[in-house]
């Protein structure tokens, strides 16, 4: 970025790498909207992303409160609870650790409820979108992804955050009508985003060395190692150095 279109930005309230290791899944939002000098700049953000052959195939439909977005936003919250009612259940939120109010599994449950009970009040909703111009192809998220990694991180920078999901695709074909999107723009995410009713801080995550190889898979890297005070996380699929647990 030249020095011109970096002094026409805000002031980063966080540093880059800071930011990217304190980007949480903020889902629980103040009762403010999001100001449109604050949209312009995350959206900026989210068209500077790469993308295959640079192509920009991306698009973003942004909903903050007009008749369009009030309706999509309902849409949307239906699909939600239903998603969410259907994973509390499959992954066991009322059982085990589930049953003990203060536990990483119960505080997200709660967290998780409060979001799609109030999903319709989110202060804004944007769809990001991929103009197709070939086949479906495992790729193409490539050039999608980047764009809406870019949206919360620069949402993170400006004191706002958001949360990715899929929840659109339970109500898409009535999302198209209503929004006017075309069959070629696949729509790739929901993100929602708001000023935080909490704050940022480190993620939690799995330690380095399960997840990091060096030369060849199992191997692990000398040299991955996480900073002091790193907090970790047990949850996600098991690694040889054991089973998943229920810390979110």
């Amino acid at each position: 970025m030249d020095g011109l279109a970096a002094a026409a930005l805000p002031a980063d309230s966080v540093g880059l790498l800071e930011g990217v290791v304190t980007t949480r899944a903020v889902r629980r939002y103040r009762d403010e909207p999001v100001p449109p000098d604050v949209l312009r700049t995350v959206l900026f953000a989210a068209t500077r992303a790469p993308s295959g052959s640079n192509r920009q195939p991306f698009r973003f439909v942004v909903l903050t409160d007009g008749r369009g977005a009030k309706k999509a936003k309902g849409l949307i919250a239906r699909s939600a609870r239903e998603f969410w009612a259907a994973k509390h259940g499959a992954d066991g939120y009322g059982q085990g650790s589930g049953l003990e109010e203060d536990s990483p599994k119960a505080r997200m449950a709660r967290t998780m409820q409060q979001f799609v009970d109030n999903f319709e009040a989110v202060p804004v909703l944007i769809l990001p979108c991929l103009l197709r111009y070939r086949e479906p192809n495992p790729m193409e998220g490539g050039s999608i992804y980047p764009a809406c990694q870019n949206i919360l991180l620069a949402a993170r920078a400006l004191g706002y955050g958001g949360v990715m999901t899929g929840w659109h695709s339970g109500v898409e074909a009535d999302l198209r009508d209503l929004l006017g999107i075309p069959a070629e723009a696949w729509i790739a995410a929901t993100i929602t985003l708001g000023r935080p009713e909490g704050s940022h801080g480190p993620v939690r995550r799995r330690p380095m060395g399960e997840l990091v190889f060096e030369d060849r898979w199992g191997n692990a890297a000398p040299w991955a190692v996480d900073p002091p005070g790193t907090r970790h996380t047990s949850a996600g699929p098991p690694t040889a150095a054991g089973p998943s647990g229920g810390d979110l």
